[in-house]
């Protein structure tokens, strides 16, 4: 193990935890607009003077946005150094900057040309994906030689946490969705709406729950199924993946029934950060074990 490029590498991975963060409350506080239409520049300035709250929270965002793009691109370059015969870590760290420099474009775009909420709902699913594979790398970084392939999956487990990927990706996308149309609070009453018309955002944000509340009993059938299959692994992540979407489900509720401060929606992105992370581990964990099992086939 690399000791100095796994303290680097988890670094670089909690700073893309901040911008997550960071893009969330541009969101929550409607700040997207704060530098104008201009970008890279803002109000035409390279640095803003007297800027207002929303500016600087825009800002802000960009500026460390930048700057965990060039931590990105060293860590990339030093992991391809360092790992010159390991294609898996090599595919993460492209991964982890091409996630990067995808959701950028995004976010530029969003603010020269002002692109539509269902675009616009794509950001923060690239951010995840890039988090992810910065945390996937991360872990291999550490890994020690000889301990890359461990506990194999079983087949029906395998495409079980297959499919609760992709569709996390897509509740995802739903409740980025729900922020960009402002429908979060489009619904009186938690679970279901109560009022007795329903909008087209009420609509949206009854969808999201639905999503969401499948994507907690997925989890909770994976997780169970793990248990009964004994496999280690990955019953011990899907704990913590339970643990987080529990959580989650609390805070949507929380979001809805009052939670209007800032700080809620943020803990609502940065949970499900935390539960795809573990899932998207899991996942390749599944996928490099059926890896190793054709080798020895």
């Amino acid at each position: 193990m690399n000791r100095k490029l796994s303290m680097f590498s988890a670094f670089v991975t909690f700073t893309m935890m901040i911008v997550l963060l960071m893009g969330g409350t541009v969101t929550k506080t409607d700040s997207g607009d704060g530098c104008g239409t201009d970008w890279p520049l803002c109000h035409g300035e390279l640095i803003p003077t007297n800027p207002s709250v929303e500016t600087m929270i825009e800002y802000s965002h960009r500026a460390v946005t930048g700057v965990v793009g060039l931590l990105i691109i060293a860590l990339c370059l030093w992991t391809l150094v360092a790992f010159k015969d390991r294609l898996d870590t090599k595919i993460f760290a492209f991964l982890a900057f091409i996630f990067m420099l995808i959701q950028s474009i995004v976010g530029a775009g969003a603010v020269v040309w002002q692109q539509s909420d269902l675009v616009m709902a794509l950001h923060f699913g690239i951010s995840l994906i890039s988090f992810a594979s910065l945390l996937i790398l991360t872990l291999l970084i550490m890994e020690r030689p000889g301990q890359e392939f461990r506990e194999s999956v079983p087949a029906f487990l395998r495409k079980l946490l297959y499919g609760l990927l992709i569709y996390t990706l897509i509740v995802v996308y739903t409740g980025a969705y729900v922020r960009h149309v402002g429908a979060t609070y489009a619904c009186v009453g938690w679970p279901v709406c109560s009022q007795p018309s329903m909008t087209f955002e009420a609509w949206v944000q009854m969808i999201h729950r639905i999503m969401a509340g499948l994507l907690f009993l997925f989890t909770l059938f994976v997780h169970v199924v793990a248990i009964r299959l004994k496999h280690r692994t990955t019953t011990i992540g899907m704990a913590f993946a339970t643990f987080f979407i529990s959580c989650q489900v609390a805070t949507g509720a929380w979001i809805v029934l009052g939670g209007h401060a800032t700080y809620v929606p943020l803990l609502h992105a940065f949970l499900i950060t935390c539960y795809f992370g573990v899932l998207s581990y899991l996942t390749y964990h599944a996928f490099r074990t059926r890896k190793a099992n054709s080798r020895l086939q």
